[in-house]
């Protein structure tokens, strides 16, 4: 657009005036996280940011928060709306319910599947996932494996993927710190276990906002996978002796042939104070033997800290006294029930196949003890007990034709739930249906919840146990071929 000004000697000058462009929007998911919490303020300088959490907060210029629940597939879907680019921070190692019945590994799948459809519905450009480094060879622990399907279940959407894999991040705030400094500050004297020998490598989390941030929109960094790493081997009784030494501690260290983890879990537990969801995969993560390239670029320039004593330093510098290893009773529904199980992969068949499987196994496997049949003229399902008039369960089918890899069922009766408008079953596919799972969300029990959790619930995941052996056994997968995902982002 051309402008018109008076310019010196009062003649009249054209002048084409520059419209700038439209911030890119970018999607922070754990927004309010270790990692989160860090990148919002370096995006926001250049970006609009739509950052995501379970618990919004006000806006501020350039950061707008949005509730976020990525269990459910349509709040997921909702807040992903209008963002240009995704960025996926979420490892879920924490417990989201009062009962919780699986893995972290399989809810993280879970998670990912509804973050890689909502991504897809909302054509989102590119996704940028934090992951973990991954040895080339040996023992990868589930938390590393986890982290791989992950990568393959947002690859899998067709959108270009970057995936940042990084080893130990550290800095104030971070479990890593914060497990390291309650341990040195504690123990006069520790028993360092054989896995404290493997090695690994740490990046300062100044370095990892660095690399996110340059990694958004840059031809260099659009669907590559990348090592997040300064280049500094380390084993973890490295990082343990170079703590003590910054914290000024003198600690006796007592190396011993000792393979196993579960007396360490427990250790590092009590003397840390970090739950043991948290603590568990970390330590069986810590067994690998982790890769050790060099950085290289478009992240070696990016790269500032490349000694671990300096990371130390810096973090001991800003560390506030409050630690975020616990997980707060509020944040934990109090009556809330989720349960998730993988089952075996079923690639010719659709969700509406293992649904209907279900419902026809169920009754089998209780020898006609429980009944299951359909409310005429409905699309719903009941279960009932043989000789009781009122049903068990009443589940309405959310019938979404367009997507043949998910079968959701909400929970809207039954002398067994509490509640007619909080719980879902489902049953989904992921990852091009190379995964298969069977999750409950929101349940909240009629029964007395110590009663529950003595019958119900282990009743629960023992049927769903069964149910995939009998899927296993009975609908054995053939050869792998490709097969093709209906679009995701079609269910609730």
């Amino acid at each position: 657009m051309k402008k018109r000004f008076r310019g010196e000697g009062g003649r009249w000058a054209s002048q084409t005036s520059v419209t700038s462009a439209p911030r890119p929007r970018v999607a922070v998911t754990g927004a309010s996280g270790f990692v989160g919490s860090h990148l919002l303020p370096a995006l926001a300088a250049e970006f609009q940011v739509v950052a995501l959490g379970r618990h919004p907060r006000p806006a501020t210029e350039h950061v707008e928060w949005r509730a976020c629940d990525l269990f459910s597939a349509s709040s997921t879907r909702a807040a992903l709306e209008g963002v240009d680019v995704a960025i996926y921070l979420v490892h879920s190692m924490m417990p989201s319910s009062r009962l919780f019945q699986g893995s972290f590994h399989d809810t993280d799948l879970l998670l990912a599947d509804n973050f890689a459809r909502a991504c897809v519905t909302h054509g989102v450009k590119q996704i940028i996932y934090l992951g973990g480094l991954v040895p080339d060879t040996g023992y990868v622990s589930p938390h590393l494996q986890s982290r791989q399907e992950v990568e393959a279940v947002l690859q899998a959407t067709g959108i270009p993927v970057t995936c940042l894999r990084a080893g130990m991040v550290v800095g104030p705030g971070g479990s890593s710190f914060e497990i390291l400094h309650a341990l040195v500050q504690r123990l006069p004297w520790m028993v360092l276990p054989r896995w404290t020998k493997s090695l690994g490598q740490a990046i300062f989390i100044d370095d990892v906002v660095t690399v996110l941030k340059a990694a958004v929109q840059a031809p260099a960094f659009v669907g590559k996978t990348l090592d997040l790493v300064n280049g500094e081997a380390l084993t973890y009784e490295d990082l343990l002796r170079k703590t003590a030494a910054v914290l000024g501690k003198r600690r006796l260290m007592l190396p011993v042939p000792i393979a196993s983890t579960g007396f360490s879990k427990r250790w590092v537990q009590l003397f840390s104070g970090a739950s043991h969801e948290l603590i568990s995969p970390l330590i069986d993560s810590l067994q690998c033997d982790l890769p050790q390239p060099s950085p290289v670029e478009p992240i070696a320039s990016l790269i500032r800290y490349r000694r671990f004593e300096d990371m130390l330093v810096e973090t001991v510098k800003r560390a506030k006294p409050k630690s975020t290893l616990g997980t707060r009773a509020s944040d934990v529904p109090q009556r809330s029930v989720r349960s998730i199980q993988r089952l075996p992969p079923l690639p010719e068949r659709d969700a509406r196949f293992i649904s209907n499987a279900y419902m026809a196994w169920l009754p089998r496997f209780f020898r006609a003890i429980i009944r299951v049949g359909q409310v005429p003229g409905s699309s719903r399902v009941t279960f009932s007990l043989l000789g009781v008039p009122w049903p068990l369960l009443v589940l309405e089918l959310i019938d979404e034709a367009s997507d043949s890899a998910r079968d959701k069922f909400h929970i809207v009766g039954g002398l067994l739930s509490k509640t007619t408008t909080t719980g879902w079953l489902e049953f989904r596919q992921v990852s091009n249906r190379r995964h298969t799972l069977s999750a409950i969300h929101g349940f909240e029990p009629a029964l007395p919840w110590l009663v529950y959790r003595l019958s119900q619930a282990p009743v629960h995941a023992l049927v769903m146990h069964f149910f995939g052996r009998y899927l296993a056994r009975n609908h054995p997968p053939a050869l792998p071929e490709k097969t093709t995902q209906t679009e995701p982002g079609a269910s609730a």
